[in-house]
């Protein structure tokens, strides 16, 4: 396995990931929309909606999980840029 950190949330990957989701809530809603306006038909309604619902769950946990890393991230650099001072000035 790499010692390589997981993706911060400015990285291309993470980046498309959340975008996928956000188009998924957005694509979602649309079905709930037309399931009720337009097809009259609740079944088609409701998968619209837990698309949407599941996906902007999904969102918010990717969204967590990205400010956690970004911020395990920011204070390891930190650390490390302590401990080079602290090994400079010896």
């Amino acid at each position: 396995m790499t010692d390589r950190p997981p993706p911060l949330p400015q990285d291309g990957i993470y980046r498309s990931i959340l975008l996928v989701l956000v188009i998924s809530v957005v694509i979602g809603a649309a079905v709930a929309l037309a399931g009720e306006l337009v097809y009259h038909d609740e079944a088609i309604s409701r998968a619209g909606a837990w698309i949407a619902v599941l996906s902007g769950v999904i969102y918010l946990i990717f969204r967590i999980l990205g400010r956690r890393e970004a911020r395990r991230q920011a204070e390891r650099r930190r650390d490390q840029a302590w401990n080079d001072f602290d090994e400079r000035d010896e």
